[in-house]
Formats: C-alpha cells, sequence, structure tokens
C-alpha cells in the first residue's frame, strides 16, 4: 500500500493531483475556460447556490474577469466571496485537468483549505456542498469573537522559527504550516505575529504577511473548529473515487469521519505540507500535478522531490488546449521509474 493507500498500476506514473488553498486566488483565472462544460457547470453552481449578497462580489465574474479585485481587497471587502472564487477556480481546474491527464491520477492532495475542494475532486463532496460548507464555515468566523490575527511566510526551518518564538516570548504564535525544508508559515494575533516577523527581518530573514483574513491552523479557532465539526456530521459524505490524502493526518482518509475530519482540518491542525510530500515520494509517486491557478504547490513539490515530475497547467490562465501541451510534460505510460523519486 501507497501513502495514499492505494497501489497504483505498475508500469505508469503514479500521479498526485494537489489542490491548493487561499494562495491560489487569481482575478480572471478561469476566462479561457469559461465555456467548457465542466467548469461552466462550477461557474454556474457558485452564482446559483453562492450568489453575491447585496453589495457583494459574484465569485464566478471575478474568475472570468482579468480585472477582478486583488486579494487583500477581496479579503476585506469580502471574504466569502475570495473562499468561493478560489474554491471554485480549483475544482474546475482539477476537471480540466483530470480530462487531459494522459495518466489517470493515483491521488488527491489538498492544501490548507484546498482540502475541500480535494474532497470535492474526490466525489466526497459535491460542488454545492462545498459552496454550503464555505458559507457556514463564513458565518462561524464573522459571528466568533476573534481577535485580529494573520499569517506571515518565512524563509525559516522549523527549528529557527520554534527558538524565535521562544526568544520574543511570544506563545501565541505557532508553526501553522510547513511547505518546504526553509518555509514555514507562522499565525497568531498580530501583534505577537509581528514582533516575531519583526525579530526575524532583524536576523536578515524574509518575512511575507500573507492575505488571510485570520490565524488559519491556529488554537485561536478552536470555538470555530468545535462548531464546523459539529455541522460536518450531519454533511453526507460518498466513497471517494480517487483515493484522499489527509495532508495533516499524515495518512490516507477513506472512512466517513476521517473524510468530514479532514474538511475541518485547515481550522486547528497544523499542515506538514512537506513531509506530506515526502511520504509520497517515498511510497513510489512520481509525478505531482497542480490544479489551480499559479503554480504554488507545483514549485513546493519540486523543492521536496526534485526528481519528480511537477506540472501547473494553469500557471498561467490558459485555455483547453493549452492545459492539454502543458500536461503533455506528465510522463507516458511506462516511462516511469519504480520506486521513490
Amino acid at each position: 500500500m501507497t501513502a495514499a493507500g492505494t497501489a497504483p498500476a505498475a508500469g505508469r506514473p503514479r500521479t498526485v493531483l494537489m489542490c491548493p488553498g487561499q494562495g491560489a486566488y487569481l482575478p480572471g483565472a478561469l476566462r479561457h475556460l469559461a465555456q467548457v462544460p465542466a467548469v461552466a457547470e462550477v461557474l454556474t453552481a457558485v452564482d446559483t447556490h453562492a450568489p453575491g449578497r447585496a453589495g457583494g462580489v459574484s465569485a464566478a465574474r471575478v474568475l472570468t474577469d482579468p480585472g477582478g479585485p486583488a486579494p487583500e481587497d477581496l479579503v476585506r471587502a469580502d471574504p466569502l466571496a475570495f473562499d468561493l472564487a478560489t474554491y471554485a477556480a480549483v475544482v474546475a481546474t482539477a476537471a480540466v485537468v483530470l480530462d487531459h491527464l494522459p495518466v489517470p491520477a493515483d491521488a488527491v492532495l489538498g492544501h490548507s483549505v484546498g482540502d475541500l475542494a480535494a474532497l470535492t475532486v474526490a466525489g466526497v463532496l459535491t460542488v454545492r456542498q462545498g459552496l454550503q460548507l464555505l458559507r457556514i464555515r463564513d458565518r462561524l468566523l464573522t459571528t466568533a469573537a476573534l481577535p485580529a490575527a494573520g499569517m506571515a511566510a518565512t524563509d525559516l526551518t522549523p527549528a529557527q522559527a520554534a527558538d524565535l518564538i521562544r526568544t520574543c516570548d511570544t506563545p501565541q504564535v505557532r508553526i501553522a504550516v510547513h511547505n518546504a525544508p526553509a518555509q514555514v508559515v507562522l499565525a497568531g494575533p498580530d501583534a505577537q505575529l509581528g514582533e516575531v516577523g519583526a525579530r526575524a527581518l532583524d536576523r536578515g530573514h524574509r518575512v511575507t504577511r500573507l492575505v488571510s483574513r485570520t490565524a488559519y491552523h491556529h488554537p485561536l479557532l478552536d470555538e470555530v473548529s468545535r462548531s464546523f465539526r459539529s455541522l460536518l456530521r450531519a454533511q453526507p459524505v460518498a466513497p471517494p473515487r480517487l483515493p484522499v490524502h489527509a495532508t495533516a493526518a499524515g495518512r490516507r482518509a477513506h472512512t466517513p469521519d476521517r473524510l468530514r475530519a479532514m474538511a475541518a482540518a485547515h481550522l486547528t491542525d497544523p499542515l506538514p505540507f512537506h513531509p506530506a510530500l515526502l511520504a509520497l515520494g517515498g511510497a513510489g509517486f512520481t509525478t505531482y500535478v497542480d490544479s489551480g491557478p499559479r503554480a504554488l504547490l507545483a514549485a513546493l513539490a519540486k523543492t521536496a522531490l526534485p526528481h519528480c515530475a511537477a506540472v501547473a497547467p494553469l500557471r498561467t490562465p490558459a485555455d483547453a488546449d493549452r492545459i492539454h501541451r502543458r500536461l503533455s510534460r506528465v510522463p507516458p505510460a511506462g516511462s516511469a521509474a519504480e520506486g521513490p523519486c
């Protein structure tokens, strides 16, 4: 058995479809794909089941308008529209990617809130369920008494970050995401996060505040997480059509309880994305396809597994023909070397 809980057929690439989270937001990402039936279906679902509120932003329109709001502006003006647009872009792109992949995908891997897209791509949730869950999550985040908090990407190793947090005496700052050997995302209340960031800059490190409405992967969201998990218990989940790897748990999610837990993991659970990639590479998965706009996860996969193939077919907005050509980088059947990357 592999790290994703399945044994792909020998003699062909073992392919992981990766679903990014909020960092994949890109206005106009689907402008060349809007007429593709699978994409049109997702855009219609967004407009039908999660239309813009009075004074709100149409998430479907943002995905086809390159002049749409920048991420920081949309998060400030309408955070739900930002979440819906990101989720819909990843799900729609994944449908096109799966249609054009020269080999079947063997596993699906989510990154943070991208787990909701991964569960949808795998057939565990419907698009309508994913949209409803994002609306529920938005209501819980809006009504919770949360302090001002956020996230910051750094070029620190986990050990360096932990030492800096101790040195600064900022106990509410957490290592939220481990993306690469020297790339962790910190989360916490704004004041403490700013203090750690300033000290890191003084030591010559890079620190970038991320566009995020709050501190995900952090105990600050314990109350929201409990409520969300409670509501998830009433959500029907279907057996996965593709094996789903729960990144936060570090194992395959296949039972209803584990699949539901995966949908809420981005709220409070730390995200060991780099270790998850290493585990998949060690299990013989050789090809990593980024199913979102930009190339965020493909870059992380290439860093973790430099001898594997990492492909980002929508690294810039593209039509179906160009996506097909970009996916031609996926090794053909029978060409992949056996064993770990």
